[in-house]
């Protein structure tokens, strides 16, 4: 860990639901430091698939000065691309780290930042050392980072086979939300405001963050949300996450019986070699979000996509303040496990990428579009469906939203990410996350990755601490201008300016307007595919459609 003594010098206990807590002191960073802080009970044995249950400790004493275990997980290849397998695991992993300024020991009300990791609700955690908060709490912000449920564990409907397992569709969104409740209950020992709290996630992180804001009675829990690249077509409809649920529960063996004890008493390992199997689906939008939250009717009764793009945000939520964002080339983030993307020929693209948005009937139309309005002229076909897959992936999604979201009365700022990576094969560019990466300030921890590769490191430096800057800047006052950047205007229905992140940052406006209005006109009607909901739902699918999604689900359920 940056700057990080070997000998701890501890903290002050601070009184917490948790019990007494301390920490350590880096002295270098003049940060207070708290790991593996316990906010739920383990979610092992009985409590194995059942809601969470905040821990009510606060005589026991806990000193918290190392990385807690991680949520069971496969390594996925991303990770081993990014040099970030996690072999540190363990069911009892609802645990969450802390970091603050020393003057917060004393200076009291400082804004919060809380921290959504990313990895598809199948991967990642609070201890990887890129998402270590030094940096940004030496800004006078206090940085929470936590870990939840993750895969099978935590995001599998099955409450339609067993009554038992109400809420098993969002355990882990369960536990998102005991952080956030557990926040404001103790946040304000460590010096924190509970009061100006910040929600700052990234790909399914910053799809979590969404989705707690459509679920009941969550409304205070924070103030501000920064959103990097969501996916919102992670959340899935009701039918299909039931139908995911059979397929998991089938892959294991299990009848409906006794389905609740049964998998209380499956080794781990188990589960994880299964979830696997589940991460196949042949449509690619399914195998991007394979495992996630889903329209439960108990925490979520609308998918992202329905709510962002149609309808105002749940009561309590008017004032709510926000950052969206994405990045120039979000497909490019898969283009190293997919080693003959780039020769796949026109017909094949639309046979595959194409009919898995826009069905049979309209995949070749819009292809076509994308080939003659959207892409630079005499691009290649690799260069049209990766348009496509960016824009189906965040892209559109985060611009949609982010209209809707302005008509309806709130703040928001947007910004698209340019600056590129410079991975040796030069095919990673400006891809899904490089922002995340940026925006921590901790590129010590990516010095020769592959994912970023070898470049300037003074210019990395600088656009690092411009971006981490706007950050902290909005956790404090709502609003991310400072000194280091243009002005970066708030986003409106008139101007769409965002602001652009690259080697010099600048303002643009009316953002990616080819691509926006043809999505808002022609291409919303083409849509087929159930995760990718993009008008409201007043029209019947054709029958072709309809014929290819029974006979779908018919060769999967033989």
């Amino acid at each position: 860990m940056d700057g990080h003594s070997e000998e701890f010098i501890l903290t002050d206990p601070v009184s917490t639901t948790s019990g007494k807590i301390q920490g350590f002191r880096d002295e270098t960073n003049q940060t207070h430091v708290f790991m593996g802080i316990p906010y739920a009970k383990p979610p092992t044995g009985s409590l194995r698939f059942r809601p969470t249950v905040p821990l009510d400790t606060p005589d026991t004493e806990r000193i918290c000065t190392a990385y807690p275990p991680s949520a069971p997980q496969t390594n996925m290849p991303f990770d081993t691309l990014m040099c970030v397998e996690i072999n540190y695991q363990s069911e009892d992993c609802l645990y969450m780290n802390i970091w603050r300024p020393a003057s917060a020991a004393t200076d009291n009300a400082k804004p919060v930042i809380v921290w959504f990791h990313p990895g598809a609700c199948l991967s990642g955690s609070c201890s990887q050392p890129f998402w270590d908060g030094t940096h940004l709490a030496k800004n006078d912000v206090i940085v929470v980072g936590f870990n939840y449920r993750l895969g099978a564990l935590g995001w599998m409907s099955m409450d339609h086979l067993s009554s038992e397992l109400k809420g098993s569709a969002n355990l882990g969104l369960l536990d998102q939300i005991t952080v956030l409740k557990w926040v404001q209950k103790n946040i304000s020992s460590f010096g924190g405001d509970p009061n100006n709290v910040t929600a700052f996630g990234s790909s399914a992180g910053a799809a979590c963050i969404m989705s707690i804001i459509l679920s009941p009675n969550t409304a205070g829990l924070f103030h501000r949300v920064i959103l990097q690249s969501p996916p919102m077509f992670m959340t899935s409809p009701q039918d299909w996450a039931e139908f995911k649920g059979t397929v998991f529960a089938r892959s294991l063996g299990l009848d409906t019986s006794n389905l609740l004890s049964d998998l209380q008493s499956i080794e781990v390992e188990t589960f994880l070699e299964s979830q696997t199997f589940m991460t196949t689906w042949p449509n690619f939008l399914e195998g991007l979000a394979p495992i996630s939250s889903s329209v439960d009717n108990y925490l979520l009764y609308d998918t992202l996509i329905e709510r962002f793009f149609h309808q105002p945000l749940p009561a309590g939520y008017e004032q709510l303040e926000i950052i969206m964002g994405y990045t120039r080339d979000e497909f490019n983030f898969f283009f190293p496990f997919l080693p003959n993307f780039q020769e796949m020929d026109e017909s094949m693209f639309v046979r595959t990428y194409f009919t898995h948005v826009f069905g049979l009937r309209n995949a070749r139309r819009a292809y076509e579009i994308y080939k003659q309005e959207i892409v630079p002229p005499m691009s290649p076909p690799s260069e049209v469906a990766r348009y496509m897959c960016s824009d189906v992936m965040c892209r559109i999604a985060t611009l949609l939203a982010s209209e809707n979201l302005v008509k309806h009365g709130h703040k928001v700022y947007v910004y698209q990410w340019d600056y590129e990576s410079n991975d040796v094969q030069n095919v990673i560019k400006a891809a899904h996350m490089v922002d995340s990466i940026f925006s921590w300030d901790n590129l010590v921890y990516w010095t020769d990755n592959p994912f970023l590769g070898p470049g300037d490191e003074y210019e990395r430096d600088r656009v690092a601490k411009q971006i981490s800057r706007a950050v902290v800047q909005f956790a404090k006052i709502g609003d991310p201008n400072h000194d280091g950047i243009p002005l970066w205007p708030v986003h409106s229905l008139e101007e769409r300016s965002a602001i652009v992140f690259d080697r010099e940052v600048r303002v643009e406006d009316n953002m990616y307007q080819t691509g926006v209005h043809l999505w808002k006109t022609i291409l919303k009607d083409y849509v087929t595919n159930s995760l990718f909901p993009i008008k409201p739902k007043t029209k019947d699918i054709t029958k072709d459609d309809a014929l290819e999604s029974t006979n779908k689900r018919r060769r999967v359920n033989e």
